[in-house]
């Protein structure tokens, strides 16, 4: 108990730090790529109903629950950090969402809410690998109502084994032979990495079928040390990025090379 205390308190501090600057990565060049190649997909998955329930799950400053509630969707935003949700107020106030988006504080391992209660659910950019990746697919699975989706987001293991090569071969090989799951990530340590075929089972082994499994993060990532802002390229130099990456996403071979694996299952 006293180590899930300080894993908590650990992951409380750092984004309760970055939460003032947070939004400014939105402007590097990969986060842009990223997030195109992401709504891409996810837009394919969210109900049609516009009356239906989302979870925004690890939901931040409100990066995904403000585009859906501007879609008309009723969204519970909910985050373990009070600094990002008192962002995610702000700029919730700045576009005048506050009567469609619900903000709570929440440990995703231990959701409050009552089961069966959300339509979709969705926990975007890495919630589940920084926590304890099997309880809190446990939580999403529960709260999310039969034959709901989730949108689920992990580590991929094998890009960041390959980062390993050049400083810790010993260390890469064990991520490799999956003998090491954890790595360091965004100022913490022992953060779960996934192959494709791991994450699928987590959600399998939870109740949710599979039904699709994007990567992301592909390419980007190879030019993150030449280009960094999006003050640093041309308009026809960012669109063949973003097909390039869009294009890959969808390729199965290419899977594991993903720093991101995106996957949706249905309850």
């Amino acid at each position: 108990m006293e180590k899930k205390v300080e894993r908590i308190g650990s992951i409380k501090n750092l984004f309760d730090n970055i939460s003032p600057y947070f939004d400014s990565w939105v402007e590097i060049f990969q986060e842009k790529v990223y997030e195109y190649v992401t709504w891409k997909h996810l837009k394919k998955h969210i109900p049609e109903d516009k009356n239906s329930l989302i979870l925004d799950a690890g939901g931040g400053t409100g990066r995904w629950a403000i585009p859906l509630a501007k879609m008309g969707y009723s969204v519970i935003l909910c985050d373990i950090s009070k600094g990002m949700l008192k962002q995610a107020e702000k700029n919730i106030d700045v576009e005048k969402l506050s009567d469609k988006i619900v903000l709570k504080e929440e440990d995703l391992t231990d959701l409050s809410f009552s089961d069966q209660l959300f339509d979709f659910v969705l926990c975007e950019d890495g919630p589940i690998s920084i926590s304890d990746s099997q309880k809190v697919i446990r939580e999403l699975g529960r709260v999310l109502k039969k034959g709901g989706k989730l949108w689920a987001c992990v580590l991929g293991r094998y890009p960041f084994a390959l980062a390993k090569v050049k400083t810790n071969s010993k260390e890469a090989l064990k991520l490799i032979k999956r003998e090491l799951n954890y790595i360091s990530y965004k100022g913490l340590e022992k953060n779960r990495v996934f192959s494709p075929k791991e994450i699928q089972n987590l959600l399998q082994e939870n109740g949710i079928e599979v039904i699709e499994l994007y990567g992301n993060r592909i390419v980007a990532p190879l030019l993150s040390s030449k280009i960094r802002t999006m003050t640093e390229y041309d308009d026809k130099f960012y669109s063949e990025i973003r097909d390039l990456e869009l294009y890959l996403s969808e390729e199965p071979s290419l899977l594991g090379l993903s720093e991101y694996l995106q996957i949706v299952g249905r309850k």
